[in-house]
């Protein structure tokens, strides 16, 4: 069986790497975009089972990225991660989006990842 292939979404690399170091270790196969456009690049290539997504980037920014997801997409879970916007302003996204706010922490990132995408035994 294959892992459960993750897209990571951040244009901090400090972050970025720390949040894939995490995913890697709990089992979790992961791509890295620095930005939404690079993103929808990956999805188009490799089919992910899970999107974790920065809202404030440049290029496109989340909100932008999920609706693109969305419309080619429609069931792909989405998590949205933030250290200036509220989990209101996630929830009035379409569609189901969960929303982790930062400063994250790595377990309450693992367990809402495992509990979208369980992980391949």
């Amino acid at each position: 069986m294959r892992r459960p292939m993750i897209l990571l979404v951040e244009d901090e690399d400090r972050a970025r790497e720390t949040f894939a170091r995490t995913l890697q270790r709990a089992g979790y196969g992961v791509l890295e975009a620095a930005d939404g456009l690079q993103a929808m690049s990956l999805l188009e290539k490799t089919p992910c089972d899970l999107v974790i997504s920065d809202i404030l980037m440049p290029n496109l920014n989340g909100y932008a990225l999920v609706a693109r997801i969305r419309a080619k997409w429609p069931n792909l879970p989405i998590i949205l991660t933030s250290g200036f916007l509220s989990h209101d302003a996630a929830e009035r996204m379409s569609g189901s989006v969960e929303f982790i706010p930062k400063p994250i922490d790595p377990e309450a990132l693992i367990a809402t990842v495992q509990r979208l995408v369980p992980r391949s035994s």
